[in-house]
């Protein structure tokens, strides 16, 4: 499985590690294997012709500018077991920069999820699934309330990750223009 995503910078990306790290200790959960590098996703597909991707990537991001999102709070999508996440705001640039993706990494891609498709898009940062049960979820959640979850992230780059069912592999990354 492939996704076209943004990997959260620092201090982030060390903030959702160690979230990942306290709920192990603290709940015996691990950190999700869908989401083993932080990040937000714009498009996940079974395959891509890699050229294009490439392509679309560095087209776009020579062309967007780098810029801030939102990222509060807690959100669960109900599932068996629930996925716990940060959810991020959907800004005028964050919208803007899905929807001129969207339909390049369409024609990028074969077998694409509908649940990036721009209409169901709920960008989100991923903080626990595959092993988190329906009785953790409550003292989960309320322990995640105490944590300092209100940042401003930065978006400053578009990221081919690739999910080999062992690891996360970074196959492609376009820094944003500054």
């Amino acid at each position: 499985m492939y996704g076209v995503v943004t990997v959260l910078e620092e201090p982030h990306l060390g903030q959702v590690y160690q979230l990942w790290a306290e709920m192990s200790r603290l709940f015996g959960v691990g950190a999700p294997k869908a989401a083993a590098v932080p990040h937000f996703s714009y498009h996940v597909a079974p395959t891509y012709d890699l050229e294009k991707l490439k392509a679309v990537m560095a087209e776009t991001a020579v062309s967007t500018p780098r810029f801030a999102v939102q990222a509060t709070g807690i959100g669960i999508f109900p599932a068996t077991p629930p996925v716990l996440y940060i959810p991020v705001a959907r800004t005028p640039a964050l919208q803007a920069l899905h929807s001129a993706l969207w339909p390049k990494l369409q024609a990028a891609s074969e077998g694409s999820f509908d649940y990036y498709a721009p209409n169901n898009w709920f960008p989100h940062i991923t903080l626990g699934h595959n092993d988190i049960t329906p009785d953790q979820l409550g003292p989960i959640v309320t322990w995640l309330n105490r944590q300092p979850l209100a940042w401003e992230v930065q978006v400053t780059n578009l990221t081919l990750l690739h999910d080999n069912s062992a690891q996360h592999l970074t196959l492609h990354r376009a820094m944003l223009k500054n």
